[in-house]
């Protein structure tokens, strides 16, 4: 399945999900705002990663294999703050405690 077809597989959805899906192989619908996917965190021959879009826009990542969200999008260029959307500022560093 292309990228294209990917993305199609994906809409409607949000910023936050269209990010993940495009990285990833073997794209399926798994129900409503539910997908599964090869998890890019290990050698995935089947789909074990299930992808969900919350109803605020959150994408939530599972392997059932037992790879971390970290791992998972850090394995397709994406940081962990790229699951939530609204704006995306630049650390500065430790809040102030």
């Amino acid at each position: 399945m292309t990228n294209h077809q990917q993305r199609q597989v994906a809409l409607p959805g949000s910023a936050c999900l269209d990010k993940v899906i495009s990285r990833l192989d073997k794209v399926k619908s798994a129900g409503s705002n539910k997908w599964k996917a090869c998890c890019p965190a290990h050698d995935d021959k089947n789909p074990s990663l299930a992808i969900t879009e919350t109803s605020d826009g959150t994408v939530l990542l599972r392997c059932w294999a037992g790879c971390t969200a970290q791992e998972i999008v850090s394995s397709i260029g994406l940081e962990l703050r790229d699951l939530f959307p609204g704006e995306k500022r630049e650390r500065r560093g430790p809040s102030a405690a």
